[in-house]
């Protein structure tokens, strides 16, 4: 047997062993209690919570997994946003049922952590859950997992599986020409409330339920800066026992998210011709003061469809606006920061496409002097 380290030792069948010394042996003796694994990173990790258990008087677990499950629901919920809980009990609710929610949680090992997530990923219709959506399932158990063990000084197992990785899927940029023809109608247009809203996303990134819960009061016109604080969703309320759903306005997605965008004169020009009072939504509704991201979605469908453009997702204007900033010189840090993302990576790595148009210019530069 190769050794590695904190007595870890990779056997002839291929599994990993690790030894720790016991601490409950009556007659002094040296013991040890030896763990498994499949690498020698689960079998660290079994040890140092092996050791852990030992040192802290952990007590044995009676809950179930879906008792695991309801716990850390109830005692995290008052740290997070209505619309973070609601995500979390509606994926417990399809994915953590049945069986599994009876299986005894001191019991529920790394194996059976495994198998239960490659016996959901394929849907009853042939389909498969995403490779993200499926990494999120697991993310929450193992927390909810972590807490109960931290808070509550459970015996219960580390729960360990690598991420599941998924083909990466090319974004299409909508076409310049598309773009343009858009444009041209909405400045057409902006009169209407939608247009006018469209063409903000346009011209600064912002996600949708950014702009529907924007005032005309989170525009300062006087510094020529759009204030984003509020993102507008709809959340299951399951308060009810119908699990309806209803709109709610809440601080945005993350921390960064709270921003101050500086507005291109092109924009605050327009704005300023059709100011209305400060408290009035931006994009007016027809049967309420607001149009929900649902709404906008809809009319945004219905006027590509007007100007005899390609149906795209109403986001990827945000793809489009942090690709053009790019192609324009904007550095990426400035950028990062008026996306309201956390690090610039997430910006390179989600929201800034090389066009093939991009890529020839830059063939160009380079070989426009000849071979060397």
């Amino acid at each position: 047997m190769s050794k590695r380290g904190l007595n870890i030792y990779k056997r002839k069948d291929g599994r990993w062993e690790g030894r720790i010394r016991r601490k409950d042996s009556a007659d002094g003796r040296k013991k040890y209690h030896s763990v498994y694994g499949h690498n020698y990173r689960e079998v660290r990790e079994k040890m140092a919570a092996l050791a852990a258990e030992q040192n802290s008087g952990v007590k044995s677990c009676a809950l179930t997994v879906g008792e695991l499950m309801e716990i850390w629901l109830r005692d995290k919920r008052q740290g997070w946003k209505e619309s973070t809980y609601a995500c979390y009990k509606q994926l417990i609710a399809r994915h953590i049922s049945g069986s599994i929610a009876e299986r005894q949680a001191e019991s529920f090992d790394s194996l059976s952590f495994r198998r239960y997530l490659d016996s959901i990923r394929k849907k009853s219709d042939g389909s498969k859950i995403s490779a993200a959506y499926l990494n999120c399932i697991g993310t929450v158990i193992r927390q909810a997992f972590s807490y109960v063990a931290a808070e509550y000084q459970y015996k219960l197992p580390l729960l360990s599986g690598k991420q599941i990785k998924e083909t990466e899927k090319r974004t299409e940029l909508p076409a310049d020409k598309d773009i343009e023809k858009l444009l041209q109608y909405l400045y057409a247009n902006a009169e209407d409330s939608t247009c006018l809203g469209i063409l903000l996303a346009y011209y600064t990134g912002i996600r949708i339920g950014e702009l529907c819960a924007l005032t005309w009061g989170d525009i300062d016109f006087d510094e020529g800066v759009l204030k984003i604080s509020k993102n507008m969703q709809r959340v299951k309320d399951f308060g009810q026992a119908d699990f309806e759903t209803s709109i709610k306005i809440q601080t945005p997605k993350t921390a960064t998210s709270k921003r101050h965008i500086p507005l291109p004169e092109v924009l605050l020009s327009l704005l300023r011709e059709k100011r209305q009072s400060a408290g009035q939504y931006l994009i007016e509704g027809k049967r309420c003061a607001f149009a929900e991201t649902r709404t906008v979605q809809y009319r945004f469908a219905a006027i590509l469809k007007k100007c005899g453009i390609a149906h795209f997702k109403f986001h990827m204007l945000r793809h489009y606006f942090a690709s053009l900033c790019i192609r324009r010189g904007c550095d990426v840090k400035s950028l990062s920061e008026i996306l309201g993302h956390a690090n610039i990576q997430i910006t390179l790595n989600l929201y800034v496409h090389s066009t093939m148009q991009q890529k020839r210019l830059l063939m160009n530069k380079v070989f426009e002097a000849g071979v060397a």
